[in-house]
């Protein structure tokens, strides 16, 4: 696992175009300072970027079902959390910190940019979206229910959906770079 600057990982995507059509959001339920090889790309708590990969295309086991030419970017965060409704989540002694949330927007921007994706529910979800399509998600009754980044504070400090969010700050950082 190393660190990985943003030029890297747009020589990535540029290498991946036209095998990538989906990326999907994660957190990793645990500490801010382990990244784990299940997905792409991880971001600890500062913001910083480590590649658990040789190439995006490389299959990880991130998403049930959803890995065959998908990307797994995740936040090193919410170890303990506990998802409640969701707008009410608790999210541990871990919680995705704004730099986190930011640094992942700017990725999804930079790998739909690089990929000649759109940013839109179709092409980026978050885990609990995923989840919530194929029968896992929350409210499913599923033991092994996924509700990663299923509500996130948006800018003005209120609880919104997550892929929202994401895409919304992601778009921002796309028509501003």
């Amino acid at each position: 696992m190393n660190e990985i600057s943003l030029e890297k990982i747009k020589a990535m995507a540029r290498d991946a175009n036209g095998a990538i059509t989906k990326i999907y959001l994660h957190w990793t339920a645990g500490p801010y300072d382990v990244p784990f090889s299940d997905y792409h790309l991880n971001i600890d708590d500062d913001g910083i970027v480590y590649k658990t990969c040789r190439s995006l295309t490389e299959k990880k086991e991130h998403t049930w079902h959803r890995n065959t030419g998908a990307v797994g970017l995740a936040l090193c965060c919410c170890e303990d959390a506990i998802a409640n409704a969701g707008y009410d989540a608790d999210f541990g002694a871990c919680p995705p910190t704004v730099e986190q949330i930011e640094k992942l927007s700017q990725l999804v921007a930079i790998l739909c940019s690089e990929l000649g994706l759109e940013i839109n529910k179709d092409n980026v979800m978050t885990h609990e979206e995923a989840a919530r399509i194929d029968g896992y998600g929350p409210y499913s009754g599923d033991p092994e229910t996924r509700w990663d980044l299923w509500y996130l504070p948006d800018s003005d400090g209120k609880m919104k959906s997550g892929g929202d969010v994401i895409r919304g700050k992601a778009i921002w950082y796309l028509e501003n770079k």
